[in-house]
C-alpha cells in the first residue's frame, strides 16, 4: 500500500495526506477493509455521515455499483455535495430519526456500517495503520508521537493499537470546550454512552484539546506538532487534507 507522507518543512512533523486517497480521505482505508467482511448481496450503503465517512462510502458504492445514502443534517449535506458527492442526502434534524431510516435501510438489505458504535472498525483501522507504521519506521525513524483529530475513535484507538506497543504515542484531538471543527467531537458532550466505539477505549487512550481559534483541523493538527519540543518527531493523521504544492 502506498501512504501519502511528506514534511511541510526539513524540521516539521510528517504529515500523512489523507486527501489523495480514492474519496479524498482515510475512511476509505477504513470502509474498504469493513466491505471485505461483509456477506455477499448488500442492496447499498448507508451512513449517519455529512463528511468524509460518506464520501468514502459514495467511492466504494461507485466501485461496486452500489447505491449510497447519506443521512445528515443541512450543513452536513452541503459540505457533501460541495464535495462531490454522486448518492443520495436526506435531511435529517435528530440522530434518533438518522438512526431509524438507517435501521429500516437496514433490514431492507443496505449495509449500515454504523460507524458510531461497530467496534469492529478499530480493527479495519489496525489493519492499514500496522502497514503505516511499519512503514514509518523505515521512512522516517526519528517519528515518536503520532496526532490524530477524534471523531467516531476508530481511528485513534486502530493507530493506538498498532503503534503504541513498539514505543510510540498516540495522542487524540478533540476541539476545545465550546467550539467545533468538521469531522472532529468532544467526548465528554458528544457519545452514545456505553454503546459508544470509544467506551471501552477512553481511560487507555489519551485526548487533548486544541487551540479554540482553530477552525480547521489540519491547522490545529500542524500547530499542536508545532508546539513540541521536537516537531520533527511527530506524525499527523490528516483524514481528508490534501498536500498545498501537489
Amino acid at each position: 500500500m502506498r501512504f501519502p507522507l511528506s514534511r511541510l518543512s526539513p524540521a516539521g512533523p510528517v504529515v500523512l495526506w489523507g486527501g489523495e486517497l480514492p474519496s479524498g480521505g482515510l475512511k476509505y482505508l477504513t470502509f474498504s477493509r469493513y466491505l471485505e467482511t461483509v456477506p455477499e448481496g448488500m442492496r447499498g450503503l448507508v451512513e449517519l455521515s455529512g463528511s468524509s465517512s460518506s464520501l468514502a462510502l459514495d467511492a466504494l458504492g461507485r466501485e461496486r455499483g452500489l447505491p449510497v445514502l447519506a443521512l445528515t443534517d443541512t450543513a452536513g449535506a452541503a459540505y457533501l455535495r460541495g464535495q462531490g458527492f454522486g448518492g443520495e442526502v436526506r435531511t435529517v434534524h435528530l440522530l434518533s430519526e438518522a438512526w431509524e431510516v438507517a435501521l429500516g435501510y437496514e433490514r431492507q438489505g443496505w449495509c449500515w456500517p454504523r460507524q458510531l458504535s461497530n467496534g469492529a472498525l478499530i480493527g479495519c483501522v489496525e489493519g492499514w495503520a500496522t502497514e503505516l507504521r511499519d512503514f514509518v519506521r523505515d521512512a522516517f525513524p526519528s517519528v515518536r508521537l503520532v496526532v490524530s483529530g477524534f471523531g467516531t475513535g476508530a481511528t485513534v484507538v486502530g493507530l493506538h493499537r498498532a503503534f503504541t506497543p513498539l514505543g510510540y504515542e498516540v495522542v487524540g484531538l478533540q476541539p476545545a470546550k465550546g467550539c467545533s471543527l468538521p469531522g472532529w467531537r468532544r467526548w465528554l458532550e458528544q457519545n452514545l454512552g456505553e454503546a459508544d466505539l470509544f467506551h471501552p477505549h477512553r481511560e487507555e487512550v489519551v485526548l487533548e484539546a486544541v487551540d479554540p481559534k482553530h477552525s480547521d483541523g489540519l491547522a490545529a493538527l500542524l500547530s499542536y506538532a508545532r508546539k513540541e519540543a521536537r516537531p520533527e518527531e511527530v506524525l499527523i493523521i490528516a483524514h481528508n487534507a490534501r498536500p498545498p504544492f501537489g
